[in-house]
């Protein structure tokens, strides 16, 4: 929909539906002007930052920004929420006029098409919404190539580790990690990605989402260093970690390394769900191992808050298996694992994730562009945060 035919509307404000819907973004400074694309979030009792939403206006996540320089039509200071680029990522209030909902319409099939078997292709064509630009966490729609730029630095670089502090906020713990060459050849060289590589983007999503959106009390992570097939305590060290961060639905995010493959856990404790996300499409039924870990963490987390299960019950924790994009080749898994926590960091509501998967990210796999988007992501933190400390 082009900005002109935006302004025939002006006059009757759409019908929010109950729920997630997709929508273009106008602001109105004398004419109509499309500057970017997200979700509005309609909820009962919606609030936006604990605080209640101007009349006339709904909560939208920005997902896509078109003009990074259009000002919000409600900016929070406070926030350092201003204009359209500080907001990508985030929930902001938007006026009801100034968007254009996309909700796709029900065909009643004729004759012909009732006795048409959908084809996989067909279905995945159908539900996909297709990131037209992929959601860059800094906001910056520019080229740079960071991950050029970090290659150049290490590769003369005389220190050959930095420090990454681990706040407590992030895995329930502080310490700090050791980041190497090796580490950082990971994502140059686009090979398998080892724990630290992982570690090191989950402070990103630290810095870059759960802080700025004030976020830190939904979301947690699980150390994958300290739940490898390796260790023994497992889960003890899961169910004492959602003992000490409870808080009413907040994921629980555990990227996990079989050995030779990565895969997600999520888990909201308190409704006793386990989203399992895995790029191969393995059955969580071959992951016995997995499963019996995080069933037991989700007992003794049961077990401290005295909560009393009846025997018919007591193993029915609820694994959920999402419709994750899965990868083609051998060695994409942490990279996939790095694009669902993104994602389920951005658009994931009331602890919850849908079995079908967000809708925005409803693909068979990711594209180049968005595994290189978390890439450069990581080169570009890696090497303004971490290794120069700007």
């Amino acid at each position: 929909m082009g900005d002109a035919s935006k302004s025939d509307k002006d006059s009757c404000p759409p019908i929010i539906p109950e729920g997630v819907t997709p929508c273009d973004l106008y602001t109105n400074n004398s004419t109509y002007h499309l500057v970017g694309r997200g979700s509005v979030y309609n909820q009962l009792g919606d609030t936006l930052h604990n605080r209640p939403l101007p009349p006339e206006h709904v909560r939208v996540g920005v997902e896509i920004v078109l003009d990074g320089n259009a000002p919000l039509p409600v900016p929070n200071e406070d926030a350092g929420l201003l204009l359209l680029d500080d907001a990508l990522g985030a929930h902001v209030a938007w006026p009801i006029g100034l968007i254009d909902l996309k909700i796709k319409q029900f065909q009643q099939p004729n004759e012909h098409d009732k006795d048409t078997i959908p084809t996989k292709e067909s279905v995945a064509s159908e539900n996909e919404i297709s990131v037209q630009k992929p959601v860059n966490l800094y906001g910056s729609s520019d080229k740079v190539p960071y991950l050029t730029f970090l290659h150049t630095y290490v590769k003369d670089s005389l220190t050959r580790q930095w420090d990454v502090p681990m706040p407590k906020e992030i895995f329930n713990e502080e310490y700090t990690e050791l980041l190497s060459h090796s580490d950082i050849y990971e994502i140059i060289n686009h090979e398998w990605l080892g724990s630290c590589t992982i570690c090191v983007y989950v402070r990103l999503l630290y810095n870059l989402l759960l802080v700025p959106n004030m976020w830190v009390s939904r979301f947690c992570f699980i150390n994958p260093t300290k739940i490898g097939p390796e260790y023994t305590q497992q889960s003890q060290y899961i169910g004492q970690t959602f003992i000490e961060r409870d808080q009413p639905n907040t994921l629980f995010l555990s990227p996990y390394n079989t050995g030779d493959h990565w895969m997600l856990v999520v888990v909201n404790p308190t409704t006793e769900i386990v989203y399992y996300l895995d790029s191969l499409g393995v059955n969580i039924g071959q992951r016995q191992q997995l499963r019996r870990m995080f069933d037991n963490a989700i007992k003794i987390y049961r077990a401290n808050k005295g909560t009393k299960v009846s025997k018919v019950k007591f193993s029915n924790i609820k694994w959920t298996m999402i419709k994750c994009p899965t990868q083609d080749d051998g060695s994409d898994c942490g990279y996939y694992v790095l694009r669902y926590m993104k994602e389920i960091l951005l658009c994931s509501q009331e602890g919850v994730i849908p079995h079908e998967y967000f809708s925005t990210y409803r693909l068979e796999k990711y594209s180049t562009e968005l595994i290189d988007e978390v890439k450069q992501e990581w080169c570009r933190y890696v090497l303004e945060t971490i290794i120069t400390n700007k």
